[in-house]
């Protein structure tokens, strides 16, 4: 199944060679033994830092148990948000953040009131549980050169468990994913492990080969009128690949972790997420300086073109599981072919396209279009309070 265009593929094809010819060098002994020891699901010293948001938070940690990842057990952690008292049927949102981002990517710390998605989604009704996926954030760094998208979406399978059982507070009876880009990907593979009631995808094209759209709030992904929001050629290519090894990075070179893993060169993010004239510009020192890691599995499978699909898995099949939709940016040369994605041919079988925003819609100037359009489609499914 093809998820990303070639133009992602070619950006990091370099970036992936470079890193894994430096990790080739490296021994096991090298590694940290990290997920070792690894607490029980439930409230954890708050790691993640305060939320930007006005609701009422706390970090909580999940212990996932992954074999393929070894025996000891790992760590998510996520910032449980929710305003008033939660109780069973208070629907959940489980937020799943892009690569080289973390949970901030759905809780902006610049204008919270303006790109929190929690800030948003909080005063709609919903609790949310924002995730540092694994291998991000302050989440456990198992091997980078096993984490791929699959063991991704089993993680997050097993806080869907835990998330049901009760271990934050109330047994949340609705449960939804909302993931951007990578974390989109995630999303995909877990909504067909079951246990999810719906799910929304951004900056991700469906696959039109097997994708049935589903009518959105407007039932039409044209928006309404034309939006100027800079030249008609897209961002501006890079001069080299846009990611580099995390251990040559002045922000991850000392962590012990850093090995295998890769993140954005400095001043690249504009480049690869943004487009002109779509983003208030005091955003990209935030990018900068709130930017993560990815693991380089993941990359891998963004190079192959097909996500590391296994081909005796069964078929991610969209709405088979659950309701399940797509949403880009107008300008998301990432996922589209060019800077329109209405004049791709992928990027037009999306469900609904934000206009006058980019790849990273939560960062611009659509962010909040994307926010109500959600809220009302999940309306439309009987998922909301």
């Amino acid at each position: 199944m093809k998820y990303v265009k070639k133009r992602l593929v070619i950006a990091v094809a370099g970036a992936i060679a470079l890193v894994l010819a430096a990790t080739a060098a490296l021994t096991l002994l090298n590694r940290p033994a990290d997920g070792a020891g690894a607490a029980e699901s439930g409230v954890a010293e708050n790691r993640m830092g305060e939320s930007a948001s006005s609701a009422t938070c706390r970090t909580e940690a999940f212990e996932v148990q992954l074999d393929e990842l070894g025996a000891d057990p790992h760590e998510v952690l996520g910032q449980f948000c929710v305003r008033g008292e939660a109780d069973t049927s208070t629907p959940i949102q489980i937020l799943l953040h892009g690569g080289a981002y973390d949970h901030h990517y759905w809780d902006w710390p610049y204008q919270p009131s303006t790109y929190s998605y929690v800030e948003h989604a909080t005063r709609a009704g919903y609790a949310t549980l924002n995730l540092d996926r694994l291998g991000y954030g302050a989440s456990s760094r198992p091997d980078p050169e096993l984490l791929d998208f699959d063991l991704g979406a089993q993680a997050v399978r097993q806080v869907v468990e835990d998330v049901r059982s009760g271990v934050l507070g109330p047994a949340f009876e609705t449960v939804i994913l909302n993931g951007h880009s990578m974390g989109g990907l995630v999303a995909e593979r877990a909504i067909a492990l079951g246990g999810i009631d719906a799910a929304i995808v951004s900056g991700i094209a469906p696959d039109i080969e097997d994708a049935t759209n589903q009518a959105g709030p407007e039932g039409d992904t044209d928006p309404e009128g034309d939006t100027d929001t800079g030249s008609e050629d897209g961002p501006p290519e890079a001069d080299g690949p846009p990611f580099h090894p995390a251990s040559e990075d002045p922000a991850f070179s000392t962590e012990p972790w850093a090995d295998g893993y890769l993140t954005t060169v400095p001043g690249a993010r504009e480049q690869i997420f943004l487009y002109p004239g779509a983003f208030d510009p005091a955003v990209l020192e935030f990018e900068e300086s709130l930017k993560d890691t990815v693991p380089s599995a993941e990359l891998e499978a963004v190079q192959s073109d097909d996500s590391a699909e296994d081909p005796d898995a069964a078929p991610v099949e969209p709405g088979a599981q659950a309701p399940l939709v797509y949403v880009l940016g107008e300008h998301d040369a990432i996922a589209c072919d060019g800077s329109d994605c209405m004049d791709d041919e992928e990027g037009s079988a999306a469900d609904y396209i934000v206009p006058g925003s980019v790849h990273s819609i939560n960062v611009s100037h659509g962010a909040t279009e994307f926010y109500e359009w959600t809220f009302e489609w999940l309306r439309e499914q009987g998922l909301a309070t």
